[in-house]
């Protein structure tokens, strides 16, 4: 029997050279519920796995856009650090002026590996997050306080009590603690996101990147800072080790330390307002008690921060 009763194969009739061998759905996505896809390709004989990518409900409550997701992917494709694109799929949406394209998913190539493990050590990581920020630079931003204010337009209106109101108002006046030129960012670039060929493996020439959703032009201070807190790394520790590749990799360019760090420890405030208000969205599309219960936590975290500032 076949495993793809709930996966709606039509969606696939766009891609050209395809037929539907399984779908199945994959587990462990925070913003989205994707589905790892075979296919044949006939003219060319292969079965080849990929990634279906929808653009859903909780996709667009969390501000992501397919369109720009496959348009980096496509401009890294040739620097094996993530999985290349097959195609953005659009459904035609009919219209009494004209006809509209509606983008309803993307299919990405399946890598095979392994999630990093914490034997993907901490120093790797932060090699990885200074390659990510040589990439080309994508002609989208993250607008930080764009994305609370999205976010905050698609909060159930119970969430809204006086203490997150406090907290909305406060970093929303603040002006953001912006260091460094724009660059290439991941923005969720946890080991969860980082695949490797095995649990052992620690080589950043081997290790792949996935999830790119959020990523966007930005200031790298801002990704190292998401970086740190995503995996709980030493603060200090970590802005040597990407200063350390940074000047490895530019000879010409000479990367002071402690603005380093004290731009990251700008940011962080501004990482968990923004986690906050993402965990809420979450739990009103998902109902798990868990992203209330990280909610909660970071609210009351964010009060203490407000009352000593």
């Amino acid at each position: 029997m076949v495993d793809y009763e709930h996966f709606d194969c039509d969606l696939l009739i766009a891609l050209p050279d395809t037929e539907l061998i399984s779908a199945s759905e994959l587990t462990g996505g925070l913003t989205n519920r994707c589905w790892k896809l075979t296919l044949f390709h006939p003219s060319i004989n292969q079965i080849k796995d990929y990634v279906w990518r929808p653009f859903s409900a909780s996709a667009q409550a969390f501000g992501i856009e397919r369109q720009h997701e496959y348009q980096l992917l496509s401009m890294i494709a040739d620097t094996e650090l993530a999985p290349k694109p097959l195609q953005l799929v659009a459904s035609v949406e009919p219209s009494a002026e004209k006809p509209t394209q509606q983008v309803i998913g993307l299919v990405v190539e399946w890598l095979p590996g392994v999630e990093a493990t914490t034997a993907f050590s901490n120093q790797t990581l932060c090699q990885l997050q200074a390659k990510v920020h040589q990439l080309p630079l994508p002609w989208w931003r993250l607008d930080v306080h764009q994305r609370a204010e999205h976010y905050w337009q698609h909060l159930h209106v119970e969430h809204k009590t006086s203490s997150l109101f406090s907290i909305y108002h406060f970093f929303q006046s603040q002006p953001l603690p912006v260091a460094f030129d724009d660059c290439c960012c991941h923005f969720d670039l946890g080991r969860y996101n980082v695949i490797v060929p095995s649990t052992d493996d620690d080589s950043i020439t081997r290790a792949k990147i996935i999830d790119w959703e959020y990523a966007a032009a930005g200031d790298p201070s801002l990704d190292l800072a998401m970086t740190i807190i995503a995996n709980a790394l030493d603060i200090e520790q970590a802005v040597n080790d990407y200063c350390d590749y940074c000047q490895l990799i530019n000879n010409d360019k000479v990367f002071n330390r402690q603005q380093w760090l004290m731009a990251v420890i700008a940011w962080l405030p501004w990482c968990q307002y923004l986690a906050l208000l993402w965990y809420l969205v979450g739990y009103d599309i998902w109902q798990q008690p868990e992203y209330l219960q990280q909610a909660l936590q970071l609210q009351q975290q964010l009060i203490q921060y407000i009352n000593s500032d």
